[in-house]
């Protein structure tokens, strides 16, 4: 199957030492799995050129660069980074690396590909399966001529460092680890991102236009300016919301153990209204490092750092100081001598035994907290970014004109068909209002909520599909509204199928839970709103 650009043999090609397939044949399952993941991602069927088996692939003895030059002709360039890739003396980095990035610097699309959101980005797309030692990424961020911006499969734990695997996704040990499934559909969003950067160039239209960094450098966490929206609601709801102009969040790199729950920090901010710096992997040249951290600082009107029982990489001029403790300090400075907040996380879920260094650090930080800083144990993400917000945001509020109403019905636009049937069954007995959360909108419809519920007799979350929207909603909501001492008692309803939804149930004062079948819906809502009427 040819290339999606006709000039071109393959879109993809995956680069990899042999040994690192052998024992499980990870890289195998690694290819196969993408395929599957970019038929979902993508219209448009990809090529991807893959030596699964050595004995039939090019060997030493063959003419390289007549059975190798064709196939590295290509998009895309996946190199499988392990503990032994970056070996100079090795076949796939002497004939595979280093001939496609001298081709694709030099033919008509460049190394460097501008994103539709103006970012750049390489068509050399690393995938990271080991922890390496620090002279290989030396290595490699001297020929991207860059910091290494890699997507991980690697299995952390306490003296592991191994491919990550799809099974691992089930296994307990694997809590504080990457989600397999998530990292593929990371690698297709990725390539799906290239692929439209490229086929944009080779149409002729002009440029995307660059990122507004001073925009968002500029962008005030004192006030936050509103604009109007549309949503899914009746037509008496008015209301303003924040726009896209969102607040910086200075994410200051980690010690290695926890790479993947920054990684997981950085969508949870995201997805709470928020930009992140540094958007790449930490440079191991160290004034790099200064230089990329001071930067970003400067862009960012908070900072958050994740720390754990690890100090982290030590300065090679100063082994007391680590590469955590300089992004504290840093942010430290600049909270005593402006409004910037810096926000510290200590997460140890293990209460593993803190090393030495880092328990002066984490004691000197509690004994120096000083105004603009606040230090957290929070167990998980969603509370702690939720008590970012809260300091960060202060959002100018407009009055809703909302309506009294028997039942305040809520559901997320995943779900749309199944609650049509649920509300249209219910209207016919009760006044009930309707909104339904459409993509990137649960911003917008938290304050719409605060303010709707009070003037509702029973508010019902419901879900089938997006549990994970639905948990997370309802426990911001219910805070908003009072919690205890809210008026209005709240009804989180699922439905039994998919069997996940089993466990999604939240426990709170004035909140009621359940996951029944979907005929006995209605009926569960008119009872609790029966006994409602009765208190």
């Amino acid at each position: 199957m040819p290339s999606v650009i006709k000039e071109y043999e393959y879109d993809i090609f995956i680069s990899y030492r042999q040994n690192d397939n052998k024992y499980d044949k990870w890289v195998t399952e690694f290819v196969s799995k993408l395929k599957f993941e970019l038929e979902a991602t993508l219209k448009d069927r990809l090529s991807i050129y893959f030596d699964e088996n050595p004995q039939d692939g090019i060997l030493e003895t063959n003419q390289v660069d007549k059975s190798l030059s064709g196939k590295l002709k290509c998009l895309i360039f996946i190199p499988i980074v392990s503990m032994t890739y970056c070996d100079t003396k090795s076949f796939a980095w002497k004939q595979e690396f280093l001939p496609f990035k001298e081709q694709a610097t030099d033919d008509d699309y460049g190394l460097d590909i501008r994103l539709p959101n103006g970012n750049f980005t390489s068509r050399i797309l690393p995938i990271k399966i080991h922890d390496i030692d620090l002279e290989d990424v030396r290595l490699l961020e001297k020929e991207l001529s860059g910091a290494l911006r890699s997507i991980d499969f690697i299995y952390r734990s306490a003296g592991v460092n191994r491919p990550l695997r799809p099974i691992d996704d089930d296994l307990m040990e694997n809590s504080h680890s990457s989600i397999y499934r998530n990292q593929i559909n990371k690698v297709a969003n990725a390539i799906k991102e290239l692929i439209y950067g490229i086929k944009h160039k080779a149409s002729g239209e002009p440029d995307f236009p660059p990122v507004n960094t001073a925009a968002t450098s500029t962008t005030s966490m004192d006030q936050v300016i509103t604009s109007s929206v549309s949503a899914s609601l009746p037509d008496h709801i008015s209301f303003k919301v924040v726009n896209s102009e969102k607040p910086t969040v200075f994410l200051a790199w980690t010690s290695f153990d926890l790479k993947s729950v920054r990684e997981e920090m950085v969508i949870t901010l995201h997805k709470a209204g928020f930009n992140v710096v540094p958007n790449l992997d930490c440079p191991s040249d160290e004034q790099e490092f200064r230089n990329r951290s001071n930067e970003a600082l400067a862009s960012a009107g908070c900072s958050l750092h994740i720390l754990s029982n690890e100090f982290g990489r030590r300065f090679e001029e100063n082994d007391e100081l680590s590469f955590p403790q300089y992004q504290f300090d840093q942010a430290k400075t600049k909270s005593e001598n402006s409004d910037f907040q810096t926000f510290v996380w200590y997460y140890n879920p293990d209460q593993k035994e803190m090393k030495p260094s880092q328990e002066r650090f984490i004691n000197y930080i509690r004994n120096n907290i000083s105004k603009n800083m606040m230090f957290s144990n929070s167990l998980g993400t969603m509370q702690l970014v939720d008590d970012i917000r809260s300091v960060m945001f202060t959002e100018s509020k407009k009055e809703i004109d909302t309506k009294d109403t028997d039942i305040f019905f809520i559901f997320n636009s995943q779900d749309e068909s199944d609650a049509q049937f649920i509300t249209d069954i219910l209207g016919n007995e009760y006044p009930i209002e309707t909104m339904n959360i459409l993509p990137d909108g649960e911003d917008q419809y938290r304050e719409i909520s605060t303010q709707q519920i009070p003037k509702s007799k029973l508010a019902v979350i419901y879900f089938k599909y997006a549990a994970d929207w639905a948990l997370p909603f309802i426990k911001q909501i219910w805070k908003r509204i009072g919690g205890a001492s809210s008026p209005t008692p709240i009804l989180l309803i699922g439905e039994d199928e998919p069997r996940t939804n089993i466990a999604r149930t939240f426990k709170a004062p004035k909140v009621v839970s359940t996951i029944i079948p979907k005929n006995t819906i209605p009926e569960e809502i008119k009872k609790v709103y029966i006994k409602v009427l009765e208190l």
